[in-house]
């Protein structure tokens, strides 16, 4: 977990280093950049870090941060890192770039018939990391530090100056937002955690102590602190660890309730949006959306 956490916390800090090139761009009146932006394609989705809508062109940038002594072996779709005495791989971000903007074009497409020019490039940020070539390949001038994004938009430009979109761009740009699908997280499935090692209950804000429900308020039994919403957080938690609905047996049990019937006014109370009839009604978290 920690390494992961510390990946996440490199390519975090890769794309928002990036903030500041994009500053420096000699850009069009009307523009936009997309961040993060995941779309359904079939039954499954694909995701770009960053995308630039212009009216000529669209620019899909593959951002990594990533330190050490990088190869590109790009025969073998692959990078390879030397670092600490140690050798780590990783796909190769030219292709997933690349990946990226065929999936785009599909789905630009399979929406309004037709596609603008999309170009990819994989932008490297880490201004200490080495950069090599395994062998020379035609897809390695798609490799690029943040400086070299200013003169490569200026040739763009220039180049794809004659698929101008006129007023179509904010059409596009609408159409993208909302097919929009934020990925749902789940950490149980992530990390292999059991139901089981989950503890239930709902923990004090000030010491950490389990909290009971007594007259309309939670008490904690260490500190005896009390709230009238501290159940809200515990639900938060479900929503992220277990599941996005919950019935009132189940929030009954995972809260440590006294009875079912203070668990169904709960629920009720914070007007949540439910499914199902009276005797298997599911209540819709909002917490998953984090």
């Amino acid at each position: 977990m920690v390494a992961e956490a510390k990946r996440a916390r490199a390519g975090w800090y890769g794309e928002i280093s990036m903030d500041y090139f994009y500053r420096q761009l000699d850009l069009p009146l009307q523009h936009y950049f997309v961040h993060q932006l995941r779309l359904p394609r079939n039954v499954d989705f694909f995701q770009m870090d960053t995308l630039l809508l212009t009216p000529y062109f669209f620019l899909i940038l593959e951002i990594k941060n990533l330190a050490g002594i990088l190869t590109f072996d790009h025969e073998h779709q692959q990078v390879l890192r030397e670092q600490g005495g140690q050798q780590e791989v990783f796909a190769d971000p030219v292709l997933q770039a690349e990946q990226q903007a065929a999936s785009l074009k599909a789905w630009l497409q399979a929406h309004f018939g037709s596609s603008p020019p999309i170009h990819a490039y994989a932008v490297m940020t880490n201004n200490s990391s080495i950069l090599k070539n395994a062998a020379p390949h035609a897809l390695h001038h798609q490799i690029i530090r943040p400086p070299a994004l200013r003169p490569i938009l200026q040739a763009l430009f220039e180049k794809e100056k004659c698929h101008a979109l006129e007023d179509k761009l904010n059409v596009y740009v609408e159409a993208l937002k909302k097919a929009y699908r934020p990925a749902r997280y789940c950490a149980m499935g992530k990390y292999d955690i059991n139901r089981a090692d989950l503890r239930n209950g709902v923990f004090c804000p000030k010491c950490s102590g389990v909290m009971k429900w007594r007259h309309g308020n939670w008490v904690c039994s260490r500190c005896e602190h009390v709230s009238r919403d501290a159940h809200r957080k515990a639900l938060d938690d479900y929503a992220l660890l277990i599941s996005s609905h919950i019935s009132t047996g189940e929030c009954q049990a995972y809260l440590q309730l006294p009875g079912i019937n203070t668990a169904q006014r709960i629920l009720k109370k914070m007007n949540l949006t439910h499914s199902g009839g009276t005797k298997t009604r599911k209540y819709h978290l909002p917490g998953h959306r984090r």
